[in-house]
């Protein structure tokens, strides 16, 4: 939904504020919806939480955003801009782009061919099907949402159980079997499908060369996520032994004792670049991601239109 391209010449601030601006204005951010929070947005694109707070204050500046103590930002209602000011504004950003693709070497029908075809693209662009996928905590349904993504070839977008009721205009909700009518129950319009989900193999497999007395080490990004990878885990390889789980969503200092306490470390994804920062050169540590399993993937490609 968002992407940071580290090699523009454009700051990371700017690209932030233009996307978010658009997810906004295209209604995907409708009016009082909540944004991510700053620490979350700026964990899922490995940048600077104070960088996510600048480009709200900006949205918050021109109208866009209002900030609320203790809930974030919120989608506010705002006046259309005039159709003078809409024509300069719009004049000034087409100038931009013929400056970037003539630098980039682009002759004039080169140009008008790609106009052509993005305006066509993008006028087709929100007739696809609007696809959901809900998972139990936020990594789950971000790592699952681009799973799908690659493999339906069509957006998919994450959400939580808590954000479910936001997207009461999807067309198909994807969720695990075991919280299929949960989620059903909160979108009753759209076609709820369910998956198997499971813990990577090699995840499992160190899991299983554990020995009953050893310890297990669990860190992932957020708090949300201790509790089912907890539980996934023990049914997955009926280890019987100690578990012990740490977040670093509020900082990593903790992690040196805790990693000293451990036999074996299982990390989510998300947390990948601090867990490192502390483990020794002796030490292992094995991802931990959710895999769809391949038939679930064949139902959903069967069912759901390309």
């Amino acid at each position: 939904m968002i992407s940071i391209d580290r090699t523009a010449n454009r700051s990371v601030h700017d690209q932030l504020v233009e996307q978010l601006r658009y997810l906004i204005v295209s209604g995907h951010y409708k009016l009082g919806d909540t944004l991510p929070s700053t620490r979350t947005l700026a964990a899922q694109l490995e940048v600077s939480f104070h960088t996510v707070r600048k480009a709200y204050q900006t949205l918050e500046q021109q109208g866009l955003l209002e900030a609320r103590v203790g809930s974030g930002y919120r989608v506010k209602e705002r006046a259309p801009l005039g159709k003078a000011e809409r024509m300069e504004r719009g004049a000034a950003v087409v100038h931009e782009a013929l400056q970037r693709l003539i630098g980039l070497g682009l002759e004039e029908p080169e140009i008008e061919y790609l106009f052509a075809e993005q305006t066509e693209l993008f006028g087709t662009a929100g007739l696809g099907p609007k696809l959901v996928f809900v998972g139990r905590y936020r990594e789950e349904a971000d790592l699952c949402a681009r799973q799908l993504t690659m493999l339906l070839q069509q957006p998919v977008e994450a959400a939580t159980p808590a954000e479910v009721s936001r997207h009461q205009d999807a067309d198909y909700v994807i969720a695990r079997y075991a919280d299929l009518e949960t989620t059903r129950a909160q979108i009753p319009r759209a076609d709820a499908m369910g998956v198997i989900l499971y813990p990577a193999q090699p995840a499992l497999e160190r899991v299983t060369r554990l020995l009953p007395h050893q310890t297990l080490g669990l860190i992932t990004r957020y708090t949300d996520a201790i509790q089912p990878l907890t539980q996934d885990l023990r049914y997955w390889t009926r280890f019987e032994g100690q578990i012990i789980a740490a977040s670093i969503e509020a900082g990593s200092r903790h992690l040196d004792p805790f990693l000293d306490q451990t036999d074996a470390i299982l990390y989510t994804p998300a947390c990948r670049r601090s867990l490192y920062a502390h483990l020794e050169s002796a030490q292992e540590a094995v991802a931990v991601a959710p895999v769809i399993a391949r038939d679930s993937l064949d139902l959903l490609r069967e069912r759901i239109p390309g």
